[in-house]
């Protein structure tokens, strides 16, 4: 292909977007739906100590160890155009009990319910973004997931931004309080059971095609056959292998700029609003970015570029902590990273996945999505933490994790050379 002829807006016909718009709808609730409940999340992860999250994650990375091959076993068993039905359904009556159990438990019971909620919360948001992908990968085929990919992640960017802006409006009394009122959880769970259920509503659309003679045919397979494949597969495990270490990079930097954050202010308020200054430009910048430019990149200079040029971003994020660890400089890295992870990256790896196996796309995908991903960031985590308790300063660990920012450059090499084969 010419790459000179490539067009910087898409070229989608009226059937075309249709179905886009509905696609775009169909995220935008699945992530309203959770950026609803992102705040209660991380009140209950400050409220454990910020060195006590590599605790926290190993429960996660467990939890997703457990629920992966049920989920396997599950979409084995079923039509595939009952799969974003009964796992979202299952996940409503999750919320409905939450909402129950919160409203009606005392002091005691509210603590061990917050406890679960909070490794409930990070199994549900990667299992129902990771699901709808999954959807995704098995409607639109390669050649049709550049085009479209990024426009269907601004669907998401928007739906983020619409649910942080409810939870924001219910969570006021949080700054300055020990703990979340009862109204703002009771409100936030309602609001995401609703959004939910809009989700499954559009996912109706979007049954598989391209694929299957008889797109209602169950999956098959076995409950451990993602776990076998990414080990096996080397295109699978490449994958896995560069998942796991841009999650553990997210994670280091994330626990750096925490410090940093720490020795700025000492303020909670204004952290806080240290960190919704973030989200209110990461929000549209990101969002231009899959509308206007994801499209254009991924069909001019392809999947490799991309991939490989991760490993660099992290190179320098990590080297301007070292040198300059100011708060310009977290929110510069911070900014820059979400950008480039949610604007091209992650619509870049969805596309890759449009190559697998049909078992792969509905299987390795998630497991991919939630157990490797939630491993990268324990790994992370403990590296951090295992730094420092030896006695290395948190902006030392800047120079040690500078190889794993290199190592992941050549694994998008090897990442695109398994699945161009």
């Amino acid at each position: 292909m010419n790459n000179n002829s490539v067009s910087f807006f898409p070229q989608i016909n009226k059937n075309e977007a249709s179905i886009l718009f509905k696609a775009f709808l169909f995220f935008f609730f699945v992530l309203a739906s959770w950026y609803a409940l992102r705040p209660v999340r991380n009140e209950l992860a400050v409220q454990g100590g910020i060195y006590n999250l590599p605790w926290l994650l190993m429960g996660v990375m467990a939890a997703m160890l457990i629920i992966n091959p049920i989920y396997a076993w599950l979409v084995s068993r079923v039509s595939q155009n009952k799969i974003i039905v009964y796992i979202y359904s299952f996940f409503v009556v999750n919320l409905i009990m939450f909402l129950l159990l919160w409203s009606f438990a005392g002091d005691e019971g509210r603590i061990w319910t917050g406890r679960a909620f909070y490794i409930w919360a990070n199994v549900y948001s990667f299992f129902v973004v990771s699901i709808f992908w999954v959807t995704m990968i098995n409607f639109f085929d390669h050649t049709d997931s550049k085009k479209f990919f990024g426009i269907i992640s601004a669907g998401g960017s928007l739906g983020a931004f619409f649910g942080s802006t409810v939870a924001r409006y219910f969570s006021t009394e949080i700054c300055g309080n020990s703990s979340i009122s009862d109204l703002g959880p009771m409100t936030l769970i309602v609001f995401s059971i609703f959004s939910l259920l809009f989700a499954i509503y559009f996912s109706r659309s979007f049954k598989p095609r391209h694929l299957d003679n008889n797109p209602t045919e169950e999956i098959g397979g076995s409950s451990l056959e993602a776990i076998k494949n990414t080990i096996n597969d080397p295109a699978i495990r490449n994958l896995g292998i560069y998942v796991i270490l841009f999650t553990m990079l997210m994670t280091v930097s994330w626990m750096i700029s925490l410090g940093i954050v720490q020795d700025w202010s000492q303020d909670p308020c204004e952290r806080t609003a240290l960190f919704a200054r973030i989200e209110q430009i990461v929000t549209p910048l990101t969002l231009l970015m899959q509308l206007f430019v994801a499209s254009y990149i991924l069909r001019k200079v392809g999947s490799l570029t991309i991939l490989v040029i991760y490993g660099v971003l992290f190179a320098i994020a990590f080297m301007a902590y070292a040198l300059y660890p100011t708060i310009t400089t977290v929110m510069m890295v911070v900014i820059s990273l979400r950008i480039f992870e949610y604007g091209l990256n992650k619509p870049t790896r969805e596309s890759i996945y449009t190559r697998l196996t049909k078992q792969d796309r509905y299987k390795s995908t998630v497991f991919i999505d939630t157990f490797i991903a939630r491993s990268g960031d324990v790994i992370g985590g403990w590296f951090v933490r295992g730094l420092v308790g030896t006695g290395i300063a948190v902006l030392s660990v800047t120079w040690a994790v500078l190889p794993f920012a290199l190592l992941i450059s050549f694994m998008g090499f090897q990442v695109n050379k398994a699945v161009e084969k």
